[in-house]
């Protein structure tokens, strides 16, 4: 289990006020939401170890810059000398300019490199089928606090709740998440991806006990969820925004 260290309601809204108005969201929500529901809870969680290795191949954007450099500058040249330094650039040979324009183009291939995203997970899964749609995408809990599972440390009046997800369906769900989480790494890093695989490594898991803050809100008619780690007062995250 994870230790409650966020336990004061008023701190976590607190935490959770400073994410809608100057954090992760960068917006001003708080200003214009209602509080309609908010409550702590002990949620399990499935803890699947992931290692994987993504191979990307993708545009060599340094390489396919100095083509272009260098596809520019032919074309000066061209124009420069086919124009015979008249407005109009190719004026005095445009099919000739054309034809060795498009000939330059049509033999410059944009480059490619084969890059590797290699990234290991403790990847949590909601062991409990009635919060699945709190998954979170790419949260990873603090580990290092964990304790053996101890009710008497839990404060009385919150609710504890039993899974219904067995390890096998969360090893499944943790490998396809992680493939998912390193795509969306390397199209962030990497431009015009022409292929990426992913062979990603499944341990046995762990199942942990996290304390969770729910915040309903109502923001102009639309209801969002925020999902807040009490153990680290940190967003895990928020539904409906």
């Amino acid at each position: 289990m994870l230790p409650l260290t966020v336990a004061d309601k008023d701190a976590a809204l607190d935490k959770i006020h400073s994410l809608l108005d100057r954090g992760f969201l960068h917006r001003h929500l708080q200003e214009n939401s209602t509080l309609e529901e908010m409550n702590l809870t002990i949620v399990p969680y499935w803890v699947i170890p992931v290692s994987a290795r993504t191979s990307i191949i993708a545009t060599d954007a340094a390489a396919e810059a100095g083509s272009l450099a260098t596809t520019a500058a032919l074309i000066g040249v061209m124009g420069a000398s086919m124009g015979g330094g008249r407005r109009g650039g190719f004026g005095g040979a445009p099919l000739l300019a054309g034809a060795m324009l498009g000939t330059t183009m049509a033999g410059r291939r944009n480059p490619t490199k084969t890059y590797q995203l290699d990234n290991n997970y403790n990847f949590p899964i909601v062991a409990l089928k009635a919060l699945t749609e709190y998954q979170p995408s790419s949260y990873q809990f603090h580990l290092d606090s964990r304790t053996i599972f101890d009710v008497s440390k839990i404060p009385k009046g919150i609710k504890i709740l039993n899974g219904d997800v067995g390890e096998d369906a969360a090893k499944y769900q943790a490998k396809t998440l992680v493939d998912q989480l390193q795509s969306t790494k390397a199209q962030s890093e990497h431009h015009m991806i022409q292929r990426i695989t992913t062979d990603s490594d499944v341990a046995e898991g762990e199942l942990l006990y996290a304390p969770i803050w729910f915040a309903r809100y109502d923001h102009k008619g639309n209801k969002m969820v925020l999902v807040l780690d009490g153990n680290s007062g940190e967003p895990i995250n928020i539904m409906g925004v």
